[in-house]
C-alpha cells in the first residue's frame, strides 16, 4: 500500500484534530526506546503532536490524531537508529495507521502486541532488519492492508490472515519465508498479493481462482503445479508475476483478458502453444514468456506488433514473427 495512498488519507483527516495530550507520554516512551534520535528532537514534553502543520519532521515522520486528541496515524521513517522495535507503540490503542519505513537499524522481533491493536486498518513495516516470524494477525474486522516487505522475516506465512475479513492488500516480499502459501490470504475486491523473492514451495491453492485480483506477484520462489486458473477471459487482474518458479501447465488452454496489462511467466516449465487470445488481449503491453517449454507457431495480427522476440526467447520450438519463420524449424532464439 503506497505512501501516496497514506498521504491522501492524512490530508483528508487532519482538519478537526484537537491538541490534548492523552498519548504524549507514550510518544516520549517510543522516542526513548529508539535511543532519542535526533530526527525526533521535536518530540518533547508539551509538544503539540496533533498539530498537523507543525509535527512533520525533515525526514518525514508524521502523526495525526482523532478528534479527541488520540494518535490515529504514526509514520516513522529514515530515523537512522540502532534499536529494537519500540513496543510502546502497542500502547497507542486508537492507532489506525502504523508505518515504519527505511530504518535498517531496527532489529529484533516485531512484537506480537501490535496484532492486538483494536483499530488497526493499515500496517506498513518495510526495509528494516527486523527478523523472526510474521506476526499472526487475526480477528481484526478493520484491517485492510499489511506490508512487511524487505525485512529479515523467516518461517511460514500464518494461516490466520484468512480470519481478516477486509484484508485486500498483503505484501511480504523480499524476506526469508518458506513453506506453502495458505489459502484465503486476501478476500476483498481488487486484491493485491505480493509474496515474491522468498523460498515458498508447493502448489498455489485453487481457491485463488475465485479472488478478484488487481495484482498478484509470486515470482522468485520454488512454487510448482498449475497456476493457469489465475488467468481467464473475465478476469480483472492487471498484472500477474509468476517468474522464476517451477510452475508447469499448458499455456494453450489459457485465455487472456482485455484487462491484463502485463505478466511475467518467464523461467518456469510452461508448455504448449501461445493461444490466440494473446494477440487479441487489448490491454496487453508487457508480457514475458521466455525460458519455458513452449512450442508451435505464434499467433499473428492483433497486438503482436507490440512485442519483440525477447518476449518469447529460450523456448522449445516457438516460431513465427517476431521469431524466425516456422519453415526453418528453429527454436526461439536466446537473448
Amino acid at each position: 500500500m503506497s505512501i501516496i495512498f497514506f498521504l491522501t488519507f492524512l490530508l483528508c483527516c487532519t482538519s478537526s484534530v484537537l491538541s490534548t495530550k492523552d498519548d504524549e507520554k507514550v510518544l516520549l516512551k517510543i522516542k526513548k526506546q529508539l535511543g532519542d534520535p535526533e530526527s525526533l528532537s521535536w518530540w518533547v514534553k508539551g509538544f503539540d503532536y496533533c498539530n498537523a502543520s507543525a509535527n512533520t519532521a525533515p525526514d518525514f515522520s508524521y502523526i495525526t490524531c482523532t478528534d479527541t486528541g488520540r494518535v490515529r496515524s504514526i509514520l516513522l521513517q529514515n530515523l537512522d537508529v540502532t534499536a529494537p522495535f519500540p513496543d510502546a507503540i502497542c500502547e497507542l490503542t486508537e492507532v489506525q495507521d502504523l508505518l515504519l519505513n527505511h530504518d535498517p537499524g531496527l532489529s529484533g522481533l516485531i512484537p506480537p502486541c501490535i496484532t492486538e491493536l483494536p483499530n488497526l486498518w493499515e500496517v506498513i513495516i518495510t526495509d528494516t532488519s527486523l527478523s523472526g516470524p510474521v506476526p499472526s494477525f487475526r480477528d481484526n474486522p478493520y484491517l485492510l492492508g499489511i506490508n512487511l516487505a524487505r525485512n529479515h522475516l523467516s518461517g511460514t506465512i500464518p494461516s490466520s490472515f484468512s480470519n481478516l475479513p477486509k484484508l485486500n492488500y498483503l505484501e511480504i516480499s523480499g524476506n526469508y519465508l518458506n513453506g506453502t502459501i495458505p489459502p484465503h490470504l486476501v478476500h476483498a475486491s481488487s486484491s493485491t498479493l505480493i509474496l515474491g523473492n522468498n523460498s515458498l514451495s508447493g502448489e498455489l491453492p485453487k481457491c485463488y481462482a475465485e479472488v478478484d485480483f488487481w495484482l498478484i506477484d509470486l515470482g522468485g520462489n520454488q512454487l510448482t503445479g498449475d497456476a493457469s486458473f489465475l488467468f481467464g477471459k473475465q478476469k480483472k487482474a492487471v498484472n500477474i508475476v509468476l517468474a522464476n518458479n517451477e510452475f508447469e501447465f499448458d499455456l494453450g488452454n489459457v485465455e487472456f483478458s482485455d484487462n491484463i496489462y502485463g505478466f511475467d511467466l518467464s523461467h518456469n516449465k510452461i508448455y504448449g502453444k501461445v493461444p490466440e487470445s494473446f494477440a487479441t488481449a487489448a490491454g496487453l503491453y508487457f508480457p514475458n514468456l521466455s525460458f519455458n517449454k513452449l512450442c508451435g507457431e505464434l499467433p499473428q495480427g492483433g497486438n503482436m506488433g507490440r512485442f519483440s522476440a525477447a518476449v518469447f526467447a529460450n523456448n522449445a520450438c516457438l516460431c513465427g514473427s517476431p521469431l524466425p519463420p516456422c519453415s526453418t524449424s528453429a527454436p526461439a532464439p536466446a537473448f
